[in-house]
């Protein structure tokens, strides 16, 4: 019996941190959609905090994956609206000691709007991810247009294609980092 109603759990894109002197979007782990992500059977994500404004949240816990074998953490730039130029997208993980399955790629894909072009990395959670905190990938880039319709960017962790089981990654957080504004 799920421990939900709605298994997956649906981030608000509008609470999404947004550092206007950076080009920066910081997501932290309430922040993303993830798959079977409200039910304690697959996930654990940290409690939301609602009596504390925003700002000074204590965001320090990670989101926990106990076992999945569609393993999907998507999230999305906010209401502020994205300028053209080259933008880097680093995901912040960990492993925990006992984790298991990651012998099959997991892929970072983004795109720019709704009918942007895919790209991808693929990336080995078995050898590049440790039980210590580590942004990946380092160099993931995608290219936003000046013509996009839609100024959006959107991203995601994905392994959906193996069926194998997995657990014991850890979701700390995740950057946009576009560039910098002109003054």
């Amino acid at each position: 019996m799920s421990s939900s109603s709605k298994p997956h759990y649906d981030a608000d894109p509008a609470k999404v941190r947004y550092d206007k002197e950076k080009n920066r979007w910081t997501f932290k782990p309430r922040d993303f959609n993830i798959i079977w992500g409200n039910d304690k059977r697959y996930w654990n994500l940290p409690e939301p905090q609602p009596d504390q404004p925003q700002s000074s949240r204590d965001d320090t816990l990670p989101a926990e994956l106990v076992q999945v074998c569609w393993f999907e953490v998507t999230g999305r730039t906010g209401v502020v609206c994205i300028t053209p130029g080259k933008y880097k997208i680093k995901f912040e993980v960990s492993k925990k000691q006992d984790a298991f399955g990651w012998n099959s790629p997991v892929y970072m894909i983004a795109k720019s709007g709704k009918k942007g072009r895919y790209s991808w990395k693929k990336i080995d959670v078995s050898t590049e991810v440790t039980t210590e905190k580590k942004e990946l990938p380092q160099d993931f880039e995608i290219e936003v247009k000046a013509d996009t319709d839609d100024n959006t960017i959107y991203f995601g962790l994905y392994e959906v294609w193996s069926g194998k089981w997995k657990g014991g990654l850890k979701i700390h957080g995740a950057t946009v980092e576009g560039p910098q504004p002109q003054p």
